[in-house]
């Protein structure tokens, strides 16, 4: 048998064999079955049992367990830890100004997750003795969620993180109040040192329009519950109405260039066959003996028939 559970088991026989003619059957109670406590913050033990008016603090033991770890021990009217677990020490206390109203009650200073368990109260006194027990929780709230995303040609991925929360959370993704979880993907990644998570869930959406998505994760030992709205835009519609726009502006430009090129072209054709009649006629006169411009200039001129 362990040296600290012969002792204390044998310093209760004492008081018991001591007060036996008084001993009554006295209950401790405890607030709950089970008792949830907040990662790295304190946590009270509650525990109570009755004090009657022969009740005696020289001889009240109060003893704390974490299966077969002492986690803290009272007796001799002081704290005895001795033998007190290396994991708890400096990190227990009672609250010794209240036992006179039955308080004993274990106060645990930064809670670790390793302070999970069942945990059992034994006090006896010179009126009774008993033991209650009940289970130990720990849990850790998430930080807001952190939202990164990133544009393709094509889609848009939108990340959302989550850190330092315990234990895994439960996701979900909404889609104008449709369950799109299914289409994302979800990463736990926990802490080598503390233990806590770290959760990433990410979505690839296609065909993006003016859209609204809800993130929704739920830390049930906690009641934590982060819900957050995202809303997409994309002016993809917009820029294809302007670039339609800009195509019928398009179709509308074409025809009057082309009208115009053809204006040009007849302008321009026209110039081009009375610039050659001109010609023609110029040089016909020239032929049928006609003084040219050249001989009468000269004084010259000449006719044949």
């Amino acid at each position: 048998m362990n040296p600290l559970k012969l002792q204390v088991t044998v310093i209760c026989l004492f008081l018991l064999l001591l007060k036996a003619p008084f001993y009554i059957e006295a209950e401790i109670t405890a607030v709950s079955d089970t008792v949830t406590g907040f990662y790295n913050k304190v946590l009270i033990l509650p525990c109570t049992f009755p004090v009657g008016s022969s009740w005696d603090l020289r001889s009240t033991l109060i003893l704390w367990q974490r299966g077969p770890d002492i986690v803290h021990s009272f007796y001799y009217s002081q704290d005895q830890l001795d033998r007190q677990n290396q994991h708890y020490v400096n990190r227990t206390s009672l609250f010794s100004q209240e036992m006179a109203r039955g308080n004993a009650s274990l106060r645990l200073d930064k809670v670790t997750l390793q302070d999970a368990g069942v945990y059992t109260c034994s006090v006896s006194t010179n009126t009774g003795s008993q033991k209650k027990s009940f289970e130990v929780n720990i849990a850790a709230f998430y930080s807001e969620p952190c939202l990164q995303f990133s544009m393709l040609t094509d889609r848009v991925n939108l990340l959302v993180t989550s850190d330092e929360g315990y234990p895994s959370p439960t996701l979900q993704w909404l889609m104008e109040n449709s369950d799109i979880t299914n289409q994302t993907q979800t990463h736990l990644m926990q802490d080598t040192q503390t233990g806590l998570y770290v959760v990433s869930s990410w979505i690839s959406l296609t065909e993006v329009t003016n859209s609204s998505l809800t993130f929704i994760l739920h830390n049930k030992p906690l009641g934590q519950d982060i819900r957050r709205d995202i809303q997409l835009y994309s002016d993809k519609s917009e820029r294809q109405r302007e670039s339609a726009y800009r195509c019928h502006g398009c179709f509308i430009l074409i025809p009057v260039l082309l009208l115009l090129l053809l204006i040009m072209m007849t302008a321009l054709y026209v110039f081009i066959t009375k610039r050659r009649k001109e010609q023609t006629k110029q040089n016909g006169f020239t032929e049928m003996g006609y003084p040219s411009e050249t001989q009468i200039l000269n004084g010259k001129s000449s006719m044949c028939l």
